[in-house]
């Protein structure tokens, strides 16, 4: 018998390899990861050619700033916009952006286009997250808590692993031939992505919108019953205890990425390092991530999420406080894959979290928050290291960082103690 066509249990105890990649996972995988890499290589490039222009490192702060500034302003309508539409129209839109953006510092390589590179790409590929990650929710509608984990984890290891081979490749080109050339290398990736969203996602399968989420379920179980009773308010989604202490940790593990992302290329050019050097210490961190998600599916069917939050969030903390002190390449090798390893499992566990808890047929909406929450950081936390930077040094930067990162432990244990007291049997 074909696994796809077994029951739910059956599938569960064969091991099928289909129960891992639910129908449409796999082409969204490979769709996150090339899209990706014209954000994470870009991004790098693009910081290399501000340095080696003379300017100064509070404008490489505004330029990586700049990927975010509109996911800031668009990710709810976006996230309401796969919630009406459906994931198929919306990644179309996103994977045009990318494109666009991607080739425009190719054709007039200049500060102006690699600013508009920055908005073009950022926003196209926050279009094209949030639709992709609002349906991996909806890929098996049986899914287990467990499965639904493993499912995220797989898609997450796209990004994990462009986060890895798009600065990689963008160090060795830079070096090889020139920034024109590694500009041109990842809209190529863009390329891959877009061929990828053109035949590989039609008739993927639209969210349901009632009950698909959490115990938002209407009374009546109709798809937007429970939407249609009134207009939808934003603040709706922070209604539940348990889902601001979601939105928090996710805050907190998204600026601790954000810090880390922003420092790199500055703490490497002023230590003098070659580009090729610098893209290996990127590329060493986000082996980190691609590990921690590749064992997601394993660590899912032994410990819950509020369990890997809380240990990854006391990995984070440990982290920024050696990194002041790790001055060898060697070593900040080291702390970079440990954080790696750490931040990696926070994207799969927050969007398992997340689907598990919204509100019934607003799962994109509470998808669009969260990218929204993530990119209010990702333009801040920029702006503000590039500010801060001078006046105090990164050591004190990072040991900021630590105290404020170990803030999250505590919501995580919370939430942690929440969902075992939630599935502890009354009476």
């Amino acid at each position: 018998m074909d696994p796809v066509s077994l029951p739910p249990d059956a599938r569960r105890r064969s091991g099928a390899w289909f129960e891992a990649f639910p129908p449409f996972l796999l082409p969204l995988v490979f769709i996150n990861l090339t899209g990706h890499m014209a954000l994470s290589g870009g991004r790098l490039t693009g910081s290399l050619f501000v340095l080696g222009q003379g300017a100064s490192e509070s404008l490489v702060g505004v330029f990586m700033a700049l990927f975010s500034v509109l996911p800031v302003m668009t990710s709810l309508a976006i996230g309401r916009w796969v919630d009406r539409a459906g994931a198929v129209r919306v990644m179309r839109v996103g994977i045009a952006l990318v494109l666009v953006g991607a080739w425009l510092p190719v054709a007039w390589l200049s500060l102006p286009m690699l600013f508009a590179m920055a908005m073009f790409i950022g926003t196209g590929f926050n279009v094209m997250s949030v639709a992709a990650q609002h349906t991996v929710g909806h890929l098996a509608g049986d899914a287990s808590p467990s499965q639904r984990l493993a499912h995220f984890g797989w898609f997450a290891m796209g990004h994990a692993a462009s986060s890895s081979l798009g600065p990689f490749i963008s160090g060795l080109v830079i070096d090889g031939l020139g920034f024109r050339a590694a500009f041109a290398a990842m809209a190529l990736a863009a390329c891959v992505a877009a061929f990828l969203v053109a035949t590989r996602i039609r008739g993927m399968p639209v969210a349901r919108t009632g009950g698909a989420e959490g115990d938002g379920t209407a009374s009546d179980g109709s798809p937007g019953q429970a939407v249609a009773r009134r207009k939808p308010h934003v603040l709706d989604l922070l209604a539940k205890a348990q889902m601001r202490r979601i939105y928090l940790v996710n805050l907190v593990a998204a600026s601790s990425w954000d810090l880390f992302i922003v420092m790199l290329p500055v703490l490497g050019h002023r230590l003098g390092y070659s580009a090729s050097v610098i893209g290996t210490v990127f590329s060493l961190f986000a082996v980190g991530t691609f590990t921690a998600r590749a064992f997601t599916p394993w660590l899912s069917r032994r410990v819950t999420e509020w369990m890997i939050m809380r240990a990854a969030l006391v990995v984070i903390m440990l982290v920024y406080l050696l990194l002041p002190l790790a001055s060898l390449a060697p070593v900040l090798m080291l702390l970079g894959f440990a954080f790696g390893c750490a931040v990696g499992m926070s994207q799969p566990n927050m969007l398992s979290l997340l689907h598990a808890n919204a509100p019934a047929g607003r799962g994109g909406e509470a998808v669009g928050l969260r990218s929204l929450l993530g990119n209010g950081v990702s333009v801040l936390v920029p702006l503000l290291f590039g500010v801060a930077l001078v006046p105090f040094g990164i050591a004190s930067l990072l040991w900021c960082g630590a105290g404020l990162f170990g803030l999250g432990i505590w919501p995580a244990h919370r939430g942690l103690r929440h969902a075992q007291s939630a599935d502890r049997p009354r009476g």
